[in-house]
């Protein structure tokens, strides 16, 4: 099945936008978010006795894409003596979706760009699920035209109009377009660059990275010193790099390492023998489609609504006691090992022992997100001067613009849902927890629509439904310095019968980063059996 292509190559008629016009009209909508009321009943720590046992050799904390990621691979192996207990109804963390009569649509992360040659266990993924077709184990597989982002894939709205790609260009002057391009080639450089170990000077997962001191010491400054370093000062080029830290991170470059920005545009070499360079996998539920891939296979060891409240080191073994959301009752889980992947901040109020974890826990930080799923009568209130594309952004704005949910349907849509991200990038994440939760739907619905208006301001007339996801503790993000950050280093060592997979450990929570967690745990799992 070929790649749909966009017919429409001009904005709509002004006739046909007048048709389709109709008079201002209120939409609903409501707030969304993780079951935050039963987290935060682990401070209190007033839990029921357990009623009752069972033993399994793992128990996987956390249903997130790295739990499904560990699930998977103990799968692969053979391994199915193991539970996966997560705190939600479904499983997907950060990956989550939902879907209206128009579409299905993410609720976080929505593309996977094409893995690089050696991630080889990702690709051997993807092959199962049927998203690479062929040649997963060589240089450039084929994958799925149906999964492969359909064009146009993307577009800025800059100085009034839209222009392709997101790198700025539209009425920039010459100065501008000479900076930007010599960031490119330098990026490019770094793409290519080796260390003296060997290794990749930037890659994923990030353990696949050369450790050579000339590329660590970019972890010493933020990625907005850098670019000053360079003597690259222009506007657009700092509202280019501030937006890729903004949309991997949920951190303005100001907040984020160096080493870390320049990964976001050097560490991914993924090629495809159908699919240009930079080319993404996506889905209209976005990478809940990977999720429920990881899942398929572990159904039947998959517990939801179970609030882990206690972890505990054992002489011989490990124990895992979680509350049943439904029946009100207290399982005490007898294991031989644990593979803990929730988030850090929420450690320090399960885990029992290792004092030194969770004091290092208690030092990850995290950025709040907000996300919200729009319902569109008319698909064509998003024309302008070039066609809709899949991943749609505003210039100089506060959010990250908006993908198109059923973007890849086969046939031009009608009606449409959008995504709307917005990364609430402040240097005081607390802060800016406290100010998306203090707010109501009403505010923050007129605070999309302010911003979406500037590029569609007959939007308002087509939305039919804004439903706005809170994510308090979206995803770590990585600051100066956190390569050596020692407490992020002893979340990622061994602790007996205790492996740490979430992403946090990690310090870049992107997919790679999850499933390469998520596999090296339960690995190292198997591998203690084993002994």
């Amino acid at each position: 099945m070929d790649r749909r292509t966009f017919l429409l190559s001009l904005a709509a008629s002004p006739l046909l936008m007048q048709c389709q016009s109709r008079k201002n009209q209120a939409f609903g909508g409501q707030l969304l978010g993780p079951d935050h009321v039963a987290g935060h009943a682990l401070t209190k720590g007033e839990f029921p006795p357990y009623s009752q046992t069972r033993r399994n050799r793992v128990v996987i904390v956390g249903g997130g894409i790295s739990g499904l990621s560990a699930a998977w691979y103990l799968q692969s192996q053979g391994m199915h003596d193991f539970v996966l207990l997560e705190l939600e109804e479904n499983t997907g963390g950060n990956a989550r979706s939902g879907h209206n009569r128009i579409s299905a649509y993410p609720w976080g992360a929505h593309y996977l760009p094409i893995p690089n040659h050696e991630n080889h266990m990702l690709k051997q993924f993807l092959a199962e699920t049927g998203a690479i077709v062929s040649g997963h184990h060589t240089q450039k597989p084929t994958y799925h035209e149906r999964y492969l982002c359909f064009a146009p894939q993307e577009r800025l709205f800059i100085h009034g109009q839209w222009q392709e790609g997101l790198r700025p260009h539209h009425g920039l002057s010459k100065n501008e377009l000479a900076e930007i391009e010599a960031f490119e080639q330098q990026m490019h450089t770094f793409r290519l660059a080796r260390g003296k170990d060997g290794k990749p000077a930037f890659s994923i997962p990030l353990i696949e990275s050369s450790q050579d001191p000339q590329w660590l010491a970019l972890d010493r400054l933020s990625m907005t010193d850098y670019l000053y370093q360079q003597g690259w000062q222009g506007q657009a080029l700092h509202w280019y790099v501030n937006y890729a830290c903004r949309d991997d991170y949920g951190m303005p470059a100001s907040q984020i390492s160096a080493w870390a920005g320049i990964h976001y545009f050097a560490a991914r070499r993924g090629e495809a023998a159908n699919a240009e360079l930079d080319q993404v996998l996506t889905w209209p539920q976005g990478n809940a489609w990977l999720a429920e891939q990881l899942a398929s296979k572990s159904l039947t060891q998959i517990q939801s609504r179970q609030l882990v409240h206690a972890i505990s080191q054992e002489k011989h073994g490990i124990t895992v006691d979680a509350l049943d959301l439904n029946s009100r009752q207290t399982t005490r889980w007898q294991a031989d090992h644990v593979i803990y992947a929730s988030p850090a901040h929420v450690l320090p109020f399960v885990l029992r022992q290792h004092t030194d974890l969770t004091q290092s826990a208690r030092n990850i930080s995290h950025a709040p997100w907000l996300v919200a799923n729009i319902s569109l009568s008319h698909a064509s209130t998003l024309q302008g001067n070039l066609p809709v594309a899949w991943d749609n952004v505003i210039y100089d704005r506060p959010g990250l613009g908006y993908v198109v949910a059923n973007h890849q349907t086969l046939q031009q849509p009608s009606e449409s849902v959008i995504t709307y991200y917005h990364a609430l990038a402040q240097a005081d994440s607390v802060r800016a927890r406290r100010e998306l939760y203090s707010k109501s739907w009403q505010s923050l619905q007129h605070s999309i629509m302010q911003e979406l208006h500037t590029a569609h301001p007959m939007l308002e007339e087509s939305i039919t439904h804004m439903d706005i996801w809170r994510w308090g503790h979206a995803m770590t993000f990585p600051k100066p310095g956190f390569l050596t950050d020692h407490h992020r280093l002893r979340l990622n060592q061994q602790h007996d019968r205790l492996h740490i997979a979430h992403t946090d450990a990690a310090g870049i929570s992107i997919f790679e980063e999850a499933f390469a967690q998520g596999v090296r745990a339960a690995s190292h799992c198997l591998h203690r059996r084993a002994k």
